[in-house]
Order: C-alpha cells, then sequence, then structure tokens
C-alpha cells in the first residue's frame, strides 16, 4: 500500500460584510494570497495551533472558532516527504487591531466581485472556493 503523508495546515476564514480577509506573501520571488493561520505543530489541537498562528501572524489572542468551510490539498507545497492539507474554519475575531507578522507584507479583504481579478498564478484554486462558499 502506497500512503501519503501529510502536514496539516489551519487557516482561519474571516468575513466581514460581504469581504473575506487574505493575507499577501512573498513565495519563491511572488506575491501570493493566503488566509491567516498555519501548520499545526506536533500534538497541537486545532485550537491551540490557530492560538499560536493568530498570536505569531495576527497579533489577536481572543477568536472563536465556527464551522469548517473548506479541506484541500495544497499542490506546490514543495516538500518531498509529504503534502499540505488545510483545513479552512470560519472564524470570528476582532480584527481592529492587527498587527501584521514579518512574513505577510500586506492584507486586503477580497469580495466576490474582485475575486476574478486576481490573477490565478496569485491565489490557490482552494482558497478561491472557499471564498466562493462562504459570500454564497
Amino acid at each position: 500500500m502506497n500512503r501519503k503523508n501529510y502536514h496539516i495546515s489551519i487557516k482561519a476564514v474571516i468575513v466581514k460584510k460581504d469581504k473575506v480577509l487574505v493575507f499577501k506573501k512573498i513565495k519563491n520571488n511572488m506575491e501570493v494570497y493566503d488566509f491567516p493561520g498555519g501548520r499545526i505543530d506536533e500534538g497541537e489541537t486545532i485550537e491551540k495551533g490557530l492560538t499560536r498562528e493568530f498570536k505569531e501572524e495576527l497579533g489577536i489572542e481572543n477568536f472563536k472558532i465556527g464551522d469548517l468551510v473548506n479541506a484541500f490539498e495544497w499542490f506546490y507545497y514543495g516538500k518531498k516527504e509529504a503534502s499540505l492539507m488545510l483545513l479552512c474554519f470560519k472564524v470570528e475575531a476582532d480584527i481592529s487591531n492587527i498587527k501584521l507578522s514579518k512574513e505577510h507584507t500586506d492584507l486586503d479583504w477580497i469580495s466576490r466581485e474582485n475575486l476574478g481579478k486576481i490573477p490565478k498564478t496569485k491565489i490557490n484554486e482552494g482558497l478561491i472556493q472557499t471564498i466562493e462558499k462562504v459570500l454564497n
């Protein structure tokens, strides 16, 4: 049997009115879009992993995890030993005082109308599907 190993990443889908929060970051010398969150460390629960990531990326400690919105594999993860499986949860958080981490260059609020204007090279298809689901 040929088994595939996965790293698990928890992502937060934060909706404000009719827009979803995304980060911009540089990956492989190119600007790409991503949701807040990151890989779960060994032994971490979803909540503990997201709490750690929120502190690191946003400077936020208080939030509420909602429903699982989408799960997908990031095909161009770049790790030989494993693929990356992303679990995207709807999250409620006070984002009025975000302190952006050094790993991100900017943040943006994406509406359904603006989603089609983002070049496909800058945003993963799974993120597009997730945004479409929460903005229906």
